[in-house]
């Protein structure tokens, strides 16, 4: 299970913004605000457990850091934009892009290759709504598709929700979560 919280050591802030300095500078260009530093922690002994995908995580410049006992997390940095709402989620391997609306169905767009994994042939949780996107190369271009996805999916009468705070960011993690998990029991 992973638990989020919130960074507030200047020390591992000042880590996580040296690491995505560029993706945080590319991203205010694109009118975004920081939002929050994020701690997304695995379980107890998670360090063992996740010992063979530590240095794919280090190769990806990932900032881990490992609480007792033995957990394993990386702080990420959280920044939010007000039109359309979304929050953008800078991690090692790329940038995620995510947009809730009021009849709980989610746009989910990124930079991540992975992601092109998890298109429409793979089975989706039928409840959770999750709509992901190709992913893109360039963190400019994985925006515009966002904000096009976005366009369409309200001309189609879906009704953007708040996504502009730490909590809101939690609950869509946690469905994407849930989603995934789904997806690695049925594939």
């Amino acid at each position: 299970m992973t638990t989020y919280a919130q960074i507030s050591n200047p020390e591992l802030q000042s880590r996580i913004r040296i690491r995505y300095a560029t993706e945080m500078s590319i991203l205010e260009g694109l009118g975004f605000r920081q939002l929050a530093y994020k701690l997304e922690m695995r379980g107890p002994l998670s360090a063992i457990w996740y010992l063979p995908v530590l240095p794919l995580m280090r190769r990806a410049k990932e900032v881990l850091v490992f609480p007792f006992p033995l957990h394993v997390a990386s702080a990420n940095v959280l920044l939010a934009h007000s039109g359309p709402p979304a929050i953008a989620d800078c991690m090692g391997m790329g940038v995620k892009f995510y947009t809730s609306f009021c009849d709980h169905s989610l746009l989910i767009s990124s930079t991540l290759e992975s992601h092109l994994a998890l298109q429409a042939t793979s089975p989706q949780h039928s409840s959770l709504q999750i709509i992901r996107t190709p992913p893109c190369r360039a963190l400019n271009e994985a925006w515009l598709s966002h904000r096009r996805h976005t366009a369409a999916m309200e001309t189609q009468g879906k009704k953007i929700a708040k996504t502009s705070s730490f909590a809101d960011y939690v609950e869509i993690s946690e469905r994407e979560e849930e989603d995934l998990r789904y997806r690695m029991r049925s594939g």
